[in-house]
């Protein structure tokens, strides 16, 4: 693993001259935090304590082991057997590491299709690439309930529609229906924090509804990724140094999720675009020659743009490599390409890319 450990941020936070306290913190008001014992007063306060695996409402949960993201690569062997709830990139990542090493594996989630964010043409192709695969995924159907029976554990499995509910028996149970901020005694309340169901309110600077505080990341729940973090970070830290940041802006977030084919996006899908009333058009390719390298038959690569003006609003992927492509085109969607910008372009030959200019050159 590349990723550094614990130890080594903070000490490279202390080498940097930070003062680093590792306790359960809460604010007595907004330019008091309290530890313990010990309490610091400080002109600007960043809140920025993340989130964890949400617990979904399943009777019996207490009672029986999970796993989750992290425990599940902690885990010394593997499972012969895997109920994973919930199919967004969590599940649907780990679920196909899980499969490939010979487990098998079922993914349940109670939205009517995988990725429920992404494209739904994109969602389907990748869908389809997975029950290939051998992994069973069952939409709109909720968990019930789980128990333990011996070394298994035993769930109840009640779809949306007029069926039964059914059990299944399963080695090891893996949830991956997202994330709560852990914002739990911060005693945010008393010093005016607003927050919601999904995390801290801020504005475009990140500032809460309590001057003097701002929160950034995982906590505030705009959008929880990595470099989502970062970004709100440098410009929450920023404001709170009066430098005057240039506001926050989430409009082109290319997102991915690191299956094989991987589902990549940037902008608006082509559903969100007809509901914003656009014009729609819609260029699409699904061969490349790059395929027949990988012995991959077909994928997806899939322009929305709109009509009258001719700007691209969307990029979808299905495909080895879809991140990259994705990520290298969604400054031109930002900059307000149009799709005959895309289809005008040298691109590489055999790439992955060039997927994309073959797409809007069919429109």
């Amino acid at each position: 693993m590349l990723k550094k450990s614990q130890d080594q941020w903070v000490a490279e936070l202390m080498g940097a001259g930070f003062a680093t306290y590792t306790a359960e913190a809460s604010l007595v008001d907004a330019h008091t935090v309290k530890f313990g014992d010990l309490v610091l007063e400080a002109e600007r306060i960043l809140i920025a304590t993340g989130s964890r695996t949400a617990v979904p409402p399943i009777d019996g949960i207490e009672d029986v082991p999970w796993l989750d993201h992290v425990s599940a690569l902690e885990l010394d062997e593997l499972p012969g057997s895997l109920l994973i709830v919930g199919a967004g990139a969590v599940g649907l990542e780990f679920g196909q590491i899980f499969s490939r090493f010979g487990s098998k594996v079922t993914i349940v989630d109670a939205a009517e299709r995988i990725a429920p964010l992404a494209d739904a043409e994109a969602s389907a192709m990748l869908a389809a690439s997975l029950r290939r695969e051998g992994i069973e995924i069952s939409e709109s159907v909720f968990v019930k309930s789980a128990r333990r029976d011996g070394d298994e554990i035993v769930v109840t499995i009640a779809p949306r529609a007029d069926s039964d509910p059914y059990e299944l028996r399963v080695d090891m149970l893996l949830l991956a229906s997202g994330r709560v901020p852990n914002v739990e005694g911060l005693n945010l309340e008393a010093v005016g924090v607003e927050t919601t169901r999904t995390g801290i309110t801020v504005d475009e600077r990140l500032r809460t509804s309590a001057a003097g505080i701002w929160a950034a990341g995982d906590v505030n729940a705009v959008a929880q990724f990595t470099p989502v973090a970062q970004y709100q970070a440098r410009i929450a830290v920023a404001d709170m140094f009066g430098e005057d940041p240039v506001p926050a802006d989430y409009s082109v977030l290319p997102t991915s999720i690191f299956t094989d084919p991987e589902l990549a996006g940037v902008g608006l899908t082509e559903e969100k675009a007809r509901e914003e009333g656009h014009d729609v058009g819609v260029g699409r390719n699904e061969y490349v020659t790059r395929f027949s390298y990988i012995e991959e038959k077909s994928g997806l690569f899939k322009v929305v743009f709109d009509r009258e003006t001719r700007k691209v609003l969307g990029l979808h992927v299905v495909s080895r490599n879809g991140a990259d492509v994705v990520q290298g085109l969604a400054l031109a969607i930002k900059l307000g390409a149009t799709v005959e910008d895309l289809a005008g372009m040298h691109h590489i030959y055999p790439s992955f890319g060039e997927g994309v200019k073959a797409a809007a050159e069919r429109v």
